[in-house]
């Protein structure tokens, strides 16, 4: 019996040996190789016995000196001489982000602590890791040496000889103090090297520097997944390994701007620069009030149409200028890219004689010939001519009153005035009866003539006076300006016209702001005005026009405008009227 106790106390405690044992040895962590060049991956395998797949591992201490690139899990079972084990394989691609000596660090796993990893990472030339040739990368620069600001072409290539490469990923260009992009999209196409055909996979890109100094352009890596042709049968997924390219940056000098570049002026290095023009319209045969369009055109061999300055003349004397936005764009054209400005003005002549346009110089820098440049456009000068009988709306009127007394509203004579004008006349008639009597008789007399005028005259007088008043209220008065201006449109008097327009446009854009038709296509908040005002104009002075104007199209979009203006005032005063009051009064 107590031998018996023996041997099962002897098994148990071998028992929990072995299981000792199992537990210290659980977890195994290898390397495919220890020492690699730069831009190679490295295979990290971490086995777990006695374990399944699920587990979840964390990898963040890794990210320390790699780029973990993928994952993926195998399980096994081997049985020998009736020993059963298990195994669960945890295989990890990692990518070393920089070269020398770096180590895998230990990872807590169900517990334990693993050992660190020490591993080596050389430079093995501009290539590294192509030696293979069956996957190698290239880049290329148009210079070594560009000035700031200036255009610097530079591509990278990719040659392969393996096919079926899927996801294909390459370090982006992050530069500080640079402006890249990436001209149109990646070409693919076949090259002959050494009688080995290869597939070539192209980024072109265009860097624009903005300061001097050595320009770091960075470590090229392409990460891609290649695909052998099999699949698993159960799941249908293609078989694929990783693949990996790596080339090293370049270096590439940034000089100032040069000394002898004129100074205060823009700073354009290309290789080339023009500037046109273009009219729209007979600009030797302009009159006063008559306009053309005037088209200038920039463009500049390496250098984006968006780092072009604006050019065009903002004031030329007797020439009024209305300027379009500008047009900006850029190509790319064999490789190279070529930007363009272009500025449209509306130029309205104000008065008649002689108008000079001034010259305009545009200086640039030859990067071909390292010297200063000067795009011209030379002066000229035009004649314009006067519209016989008519005085250019254009052209102002110099007037000695005040305007606050022309604009000032009519006195208003109260009864009180009255009365007190008649306590100031005393009129002695018991020694004034005679002249009374002669006052009485000249006033009969001039009654007489007076009917007699109006008989023949048809009162005329009157209705000037009427007329005058009318004016008088239109002008202070934003709906006599109204019926005025609906008046001259009935009776399509395209003068009338004009000069109604002017003055109810006073009122609608602000008292003191039109006084003439200029004003109102000036004025950014005429909108829809402008453009009547300047068909009205056109009608009126252009000789090409047809001479006719479409009165009633004038007066419903005024119309229009009142019909708004109203309701945003009557929405104003109600949310006034509503507006909650404050919380707390101070």
């Amino acid at each position: 019996m107590v031998r018996t106790l023996l041997k099962a106390t002897s098994l148990v405690l071998l028992l929990l040996l072995s299981l000792g044992s199992a537990q210290a040895q659980q977890i195994e962590l290898s390397v495919d190789r220890t020492e690699l060049a730069r831009g190679e991956t490295l295979t990290l395998t971490i086995r777990v016995f006695d374990q399944r797949q699920g587990m979840q591992l964390d990898l963040t201490p890794l990210t320390q000196d790699f780029d973990v690139l993928g994952t993926r899990t195998s399980s096994q079972i081997r049985s020998i001489n009736g020993v059963t084990e298990s195994w669960t394989d945890y295989v990890i691609t990692l990518f070393p982000e920089e070269e020398g000596d770096l180590v895998i660090p230990p990872l807590t796993i169900m517990e334990q602590t693993t050992d660190a990893i020490a591993i080596t990472v050389v430079n093995a030339g501009p290539r590294s890791n192509q030696g293979n040739d069956e996957l190698y990368l290239e880049i290329e620069t148009n210079k070594d040496s560009v000035y700031v600001q200036e255009q610097l072409l530079f591509t990278v290539r990719l040659f392969y000889t393996i096919n079926g490469i899927r996801n294909p990923v390459f370090t982006e260009l992050e530069m500080e103090d640079t402006v890249t992009q990436l001209i149109g999209s990646p070409n693919q196409y076949e090259r002959l090297i050494d009688g080995e055909r290869y597939g070539v996979y192209e980024k072109r890109y265009v860097i624009f520097p903005q300061r001097s100094g050595p320009l770091e352009i960075p470590d090229i890596l392409f990460r891609g997944e290649v695909t052998d042709g099999s699949s698993n049968f159960v799941f249908r997924n293609m078989n694929t390994r990783r693949v990996t390219a790596f080339i090293e940056g370049v270096t590439i000098d940034i000089k100032e701007r040069p000394a002898s570049a004129p100074v205060g002026e823009g700073w354009l290095p290309v290789t080339g620069l023009s500037l046109e023009e273009s009219w729209n319209g007979d600009i030797e045969a302009l009159k006063v009030g008559e306009s053309v369009v005037r088209t200038l055109t920039l463009r500049a061999e390496g250098l984006d149409g968006a780092l072009l300055p604006p050019f065009s003349p903002t004031l030329i004397d007797g020439l009024n200028l209305y300027p379009d936005p500008a047009d900006i764009s850029r190509t790319f054209v064999d490789g190279s890219i070529v930007g363009t400005r272009i500025e449209q003005s509306t130029y309205v002549a104000l008065r008649a004689g002689e108008i000079s346009i001034p010259a305009l110089e545009i200086p640039w820098w030859d990067v071909n010939s390292d010297t200063a440049q000067l795009a011209v456009l030379p002066a000229m000068q035009i004649e314009v001519a006067t519209v016989d009988g008519i005085l250019p709306s254009e052209q102002a009127v110099a007037s000695t009153e005040d305007i606050r007394q022309l604009l000032s509203p009519e006195p208003v004579v109260d009864q009180a005035m009255i009365d007190a004008q008649a306590e100031a006349e005393f009129i002695e008639i018991d020694s004034e009866l005679v002249r009374l009597g002669q006052w009485a008789f000249a006033a009969l007399v001039a009654l007489a003539f007076a009917r007699l005028a109006y008989s023949r005259l048809g009162g005329v007088a009157f209705k000037r006076a009427g007329e005058w008043r009318d004016q008088r209220q239109a002008v202070n008065y934003e709906p006599a300006a109204y019926a005025q201006l609906a008046q001259a449109c009935k009776k399509a008097d395209k003068l009338l016209i004009r000069d109604a327009l002017i003055l109810w446009s006073n009122h609608f854009l602000g008292a003191g702001s039109t006084r003439s038709m200029d004003d109102i296509l000036r004025n950014h908040r005429a909108g829809e005005l402008s453009r009547w005002a300047a068909a009205l104009q056109s009608a009126l002075f252009d000789p090409k026009s047809d001479g006719v104007f479409d009165a009633q199209g004038l007066l419903a979009t005024i119309k229009a405008l009142r019909s708004k203006q109203r309701a945003d005032t009557t929405r104003a005063r109600r949310e006034a009227a509503y507006q909650l009051p404050p919380l707390y009064r101070h």
